[in-house]
């Protein structure tokens, strides 16, 4: 009897507060009335910055990603990853593969994926393409961009949340119902927004780089905007989803308040933003965080000589940073070294230093390491066997070889998952 009330109650609280996911329009199917717990905007999954993974989605049970123009499939559980075409002798390397996917943007919903694709072999506009978890399925859900020619460099990946899509196009801030009609797509903050949010927003070049952050009831976008000065400073914007109103609220810190690091009073190593309060690491100074709805900003952690340095990944319960210890080798990925994940809490608390070294010993050459996502208490990465030689110097060229790994940042245990050569 309590197992059955139990059930029903689960239900019901699934039906009432998981409907985010909206209907496909245009004569194509409905989509399921519940969202997963995979159908919003993931933060874990918005930090890779290995050039061959940055859009992933996570599932109930693994991680679905795209790396270069491929998809995947991760079974946490399993610790397996499976390339998503189940064509007979496809040799999974061209567009015949049923995995090829070149992605902009990616989430959940419901019981299908969905993708921000290119138009036009990327000449084109942006299309939101849907599909089932196996990669089967596919159609066109939706455009986004009204015309192709937009300034379509200077900002990151579309984001869906609250079962709406946000995206930049012609230096304008955009937001669409998932499955809505491009003209129906309504402008929120940018040049000549044409609602009172005309924001400073002046596209040119590579001067800003908006990076969209869903949390709570606002919508953050972080800009690299040019100062008085002639310098460029890390910005943060707040959209209000109730109020429709756009506010900054955090810039870069000087270095006056909180002292030098690599770049100071211009941009910040890494961050992260969850319950109105932005966590951030400066390279060679700490980690940080400020409330974005006041107050100053407050040291968490000094990072010792060893930590000083380093790639950074968040998550609601961690942060981790891989040191940077640049020495004789030479990889083709950001982070040439590192030999240990110091695990901190979002007190600042150091709770682990997790050594590498059963890597090193395992898999001769690896030239350093590419840190992905947190999930729980897992940290994936990229392992980076393979080296590009040296033409000038007459250095051979070393076969590629990339290993997808995760490390269990309660036990230090390292599980190499995946292996591209």
């Amino acid at each position: 009897m309590i197992k059955e009330l139990l059930s029903v109650l689960l239900a019901a609280l699934l039906t009432l507060s998981l409907t985010a996911c909206q209907k496909e329009v245009g004569g194509k199917a409905d989509m399921p009335a519940v969202q997963t717990a995979s159908g919003d905007f993931q933060k874990n999954m918005r930090q890779s910055k290995y050039f061959y993974i940055t859009d992933m989605c996570e599932t109930e049970d693994g991680v679905i990603f795209d790396r270069d123009g491929f998809l995947y499939y991760l079974d946490k559980e399993e610790k397996r990853a499976t390339i998503l075409c189940a064509k007979p002798d496809c040799p999974h390397t061209g567009k015949d593969c049923n995995a090829k996917l070149n992605t902009r943007g990616m989430w959940s919903c419901g019981d299908r994926l969905y993708c921000v694709t290119y138009t036009d072999g990327g000449n084109g506009g942006k299309l939101v393409t849907s599909m089932e978890r196996d990669g089967t399925g596919r159609r066109d859900v939706q455009e986004l961009l009204f015309a192709p020619g937009g300034s379509q460099s200077s900002y990151d990946r579309p984001v869906f949340y609250g079962g709406d899509v946000y995206y930049v196009y012609n230096d304008v801030l955009y937001r669409v119902p998932l499955g809505g009609k491009k003209e129906d797509a309504q402008a929120l903050w940018g040049e000549d927004a044409g609602n009172g949010n005309d924001g400073p927003f002046l596209f040119t070049g590579n001067e800003l780089h908006l990076t969209l952050w869903p949390d709570g009831e606002f919508v953050y976008f972080m800009a690299n905007l040019e100062q008085s000065d002639g310098t460029y400073k890390d910005t943060l914007f707040a959209y209000g989803i109730k109020d429709r109103q756009v506010r900054q609220v955090w810039a870069t810190p000087e270095e006056a308040e909180v002292g030098a690091w690599d770049t100071a009073g211009v941009s910040v190593s890494a961050w992260y933003v969850l319950d109105g309060t932005i966590y951030f690491y400066l390279a060679g100074n700490g980690f940080w965080r400020s409330s974005l709805t006041g107050g100053g900003t407050e040291l968490l952690a000094a990072t010792g000589d060893k930590a000083a340095y380093g790639t950074v990944l968040f998550s609601d319960d961690y942060m981790c940073l891989l040191n940077d210890l640049p020495g004789d080798r030479v990889g083709r990925i950001e982070n040439e070294g590192g030999d240990a994940i110091f695990v901190y809490g979002l007190d600042g608390t150091l709770q682990k230093e997790l050594p590498l070294a059963a890597l090193f010993d395992e898999v001769p050459g690896i030239a350093g390491f590419a840190p992905l996502f947190i999930s729980h208490h897992e940290l994936y990465f990229i392992a980076d066997a393979g080296a590009w030689g040296d033409i000038v110097n007459g250095t051979q060229y070393k076969a590629k070889q990339d290993i997808l790994c995760v490390l269990n940042l309660d036990t230090g245990a390292i599980t190499q998952i995946y292996t591209w050569q």
